[in-house]
């Protein structure tokens, strides 16, 4: 059965997910396939095919002549799947069960393919958490690590010299005498 479902896609090496809100789990399709600006807006390695034609439920072919490896789940789902996607540019949605033009005319994120994780089986609970931020070191994060380490140093060095000065001027005092206080 075709349904409608929102999943979240992640490149290799990237640590934000990518929302693909209207995305549809078709029963006929044989390889899962993305639009090129959904495939872009990931920023994974898009690798050249063979022009290849993949036919969805409603008989319509997509042409595709790229795809891209990336990491998907489903919005609320608690497991990660490993998909190559086939890039074409415009996942259209000829839905010949609509009568009005502007349902029929509209555009996926991305189909997944028929034999994908359904949404059903993949949304109960696992014993693996759900994608985790790939390895490595995002960089503005690690820059404002660095500002904030610095900042808290300087806040240090200028409260010790505070403290440093108070106990030499209380020495001083004390050096001074009774009697020689200012």
């Amino acid at each position: 059965m075709n349904s409608k479902v929102c999943i979240f896609v992640i490149a290799e090496g990237q640590e934000h997910p990518v929302k693909l809100s209207n995305a549809l789990y078709d029963s006929t399709l044989s390889k899962s396939i993305i639009s090129k600006s959904k495939a872009v807006a990931t920023r994974g390695a898009i690798r050249p095919n063979t022009p290849t034609t993949l036919t969805d439920h409603t008989g319509t072919g997509h042409v595709s002549t790229s795809h891209i490896s990336l990491r998907w789940y489903y919005d609320d789902g608690t497991q990660t799947f490993p998909e190559t996607f086939y890039i074409v540019d415009k996942v259209t949605a000829n839905d010949t069960d609509s009568t009005r033009q502007e349902e029929r005319d509209h555009h996926w994120d991305a189909m997944l393919r028929s034999t994908v994780e359904p949404p059903s089986a993949a949304l109960g609970p696992q014993v693996n958490p759900i994608c985790a931020a790939p390895p490595g070191v995002d960089p503005r994060r690690e820059r404002e690590r660095k500002e904030r380490a610095e900042t808290n140093q300087q806040k240090f060095e200028r409260e010790k010299e505070l403290q440093a000065k108070k106990i030499r001027d209380a020495f001083a005092l004390k050096q001074a005498g009774p009697g020689k206080r200012g």
